[in-house]
């Protein structure tokens, strides 16, 4: 088949949807497929795979977060909805604008992925019309819908859509060096949940593990004002995928705090594929990924004290600590997109017939 995968942010920035994109693409294409990726940047590649650049789009503050407003002139979103696609796969297509246009000009077979969900501070509006527009959406153009967990799913209809996760491409590496680092890896926004990380190692005080923040956010001057104060508090900035993985791969535990708004966090399972155990705020996209290990790697939303206590703890036991890294090591291996790639293709089929 030809597909193609439409993405309606700004490729060129890191990020959980484009990486998704970009592990199902290769995965797709490994498996005999001829793959394009559809999105707001000049005509190009990303990470091996062909992009095919549609409109243009600027960020907007929404909800706690930044989402991409993207808008394409018709003329050349008709020529790229011309080129032969047996199927075209749409993530997270009620960003408005650009995916909108492409799908109601394209004949062919589309479907979608949902990746979001409400986070706390999405306003009441947009909660209340999210199953409606959902469902519109659905009506209008979709074949079959995908959810990549049940949090992300929660405004479908239930029984119309398949649950498939994110998954992985990038093969684990072994561990790099001695690992004392904490890590965070997210934007530097309030939903993120970063200042609940720093309260928690002012409260472990000469304690406090060294931290490695890699991001970029609004808040960032603010957060590294307070973080000052610490000892091995390191801002990174953003990083790129290489970067980042290195990073997975010598940390010794990586933190995410989010406050809501997470439909699955597929950080915490590249932290496992690498040996590194996750410790996660209590909302449901991170409690579906760590539910086996509820009790060590979860605590309750914006509580510093039992973060703190669980990063002395997984700091100072290494039985503990050894454990929980054999056990992701194991885990992430559900989320590998060679095993997840032929779920998807089940999915195009049924949308074919």
């Amino acid at each position: 088949m030809k597909i193609a995968l439409v993405c309606p942010y700004d490729l060129d920035r890191p990020g959980g949807v484009r990486s998704h994109i970009v592990g199902l693409g290769l995965a797709l294409r490994e498996r005999g497929h001829q793959i394009e990726v559809i999105g707001p940047n000049p005509d190009g590649e990303i990470d091996g795979l062909p992009l095919v650049g549609c409109g243009r789009g600027r960020q907007i503050a929404f909800g706690g977060t930044h989402i991409d407003l993207t808008w394409a002139p018709w003329s050349q979103v008709r020529r790229v909805a011309a080129r032969g696609y047996d199927v075209m796969h749409f993530h997270t297509i009620w960003n408005p604008l650009f995916p909108f246009q492409l799908a109601s000009v394209f004949r062919g077979v589309k479907v979608a992925t949902w990746h979001d969900a409400a986070g706390p501070n999405t306003p009441g509006w947009a909660r209340r019309i999210m199953p409606w527009a959902s469902a519109l959406i659905r009506r209008l153009w979709l074949k079959q819908m995908i959810a990549v967990s049940p949090l992300a799913g929660i405004h479908l209809k239930r029984g119309s859509f398949t649950i498939i996760p994110n998954g992985l491409w990038t093969p684990p590496l072994p561990p790099e060096g001695e690992r004392k680092q904490l890590l965070y890896v997210g934007r530097l926004e309030p939903r993120k949940g970063l200042p609940t990380l720093i309260g928690a190692l002012e409260r472990l005080g000469d304690q406090a593990p060294p931290l490695w923040v890699a991001g970029e956010g609004h808040l960032r001057a603010e957060l590294e004002a307070r973080a000052a104060r610490l000892p091995g508090v390191e801002f990174l900035g953003e990083v790129s995928e290489e970067q980042k993985w290195s990073l997975l791969r010598r940390a010794r535990l990586l933190v995410a705090p989010s406050l809501g708004g997470e439909s699955f966090g597929i950080v915490l399972t590249e932290a496992m594929a690498c040996g590194t155990p996750p410790l996660a705020a209590d909302n449901p996209g991170y409690r579906e990924v760590l539910r086996d290990r509820f009790d060590q790697l979860i605590f309750p939303v914006q509580d510093e004290q039992r973060l703190a206590e669980r990063i002395r703890s997984l700091c100072a036991a290494d039985e503990e600590w050894l454990e929980l890294q054999s056990w992701g090591l194991q885990e992430w291996r559900r989320y590998d997109w060679r095993v997840l790639a032929e779920q998807v293709e089940a999915v195009y089929r049924k949308a074919q017939k």
